[in-house]
């Protein structure tokens, strides 16, 4: 270890410690223990950094501008009533969930409500929040991570075709419908 130069300690008297005159105490320095070749210095090139601002910024900016008029523009364009008041004499014939909750009212068409409202779901987050331990490859290049992408492709789809069953495929008392028999899609 490498230590500054001693340095003698004093008392409140101004005698040298310990009553020994030139008695010193040793400091230690942090940087000091760590050797020099282990301390690496990485300086960025100026070539790969891009300023804040101007040019994130506004790139930003002009995203955020461009996406709010085109979600203006589309809602003056497409008109999404409200519907009245819920009459609980009156339930609509399917009663839907939400879009976001029509997939796992799919499952619970097949399923009993345990199966389909805690145990798929709850399998299907824990296999996702368990995969990285599974597929340890540190690659981020998509042939490098087949197993990972598989998995989650199947999920995706998985949910995507039941949640789309749900809002186009079913009728009246939740029946099966097809598309030529009548549309049924209402959220």
């Amino acid at each position: 270890m490498a230590t500054t130069e001693p340095r003698p300690t004093r008392t409140e008297n101004g005698a040298n410690g310990n009553g020994a005159a030139g008695a010193t105490q040793k400091r230690y320095r942090t940087l000091a223990v760590v050797k020099q070749e282990a301390v690496t210095r990485v300086e960025k090139q100026l070539e790969d950094s891009v300023f804040v601002w101007p040019h994130l910024l506004v790139r930003e900016f002009l995203a955020a501008l461009i996406m709010t008029m085109v979600l203006t523009l589309t809602s003056i364009a497409i008109n999404a009533p409200l519907r009245e008041h819920a009459d609980p004499n009156l339930t609509p014939n399917p009663a839907k969930a939400p879009w976001y909750f029509l997939g796992l009212q799919e499952i619970l068409h097949y399923f009993p409500p345990t199966v389909a409202g805690v145990l798929i779901p709850g399998f299907v987050l824990v296999g996702l929040a368990i995969l990285p331990y599974v597929d340890r490859n540190p690659s981020r290049a998509f042939e490098d991570r087949k197993l990972s992408i598989a998995l989650f492709t199947i999920f995706a789809v998985f949910f995507a075709v039941v949640t789309l069953a749900g809002s186009f495929f079913r009728g009246s008392g939740w029946q099966w419908i097809w598309p030529w028999q009548g549309v049924f899609f209402d959220l």
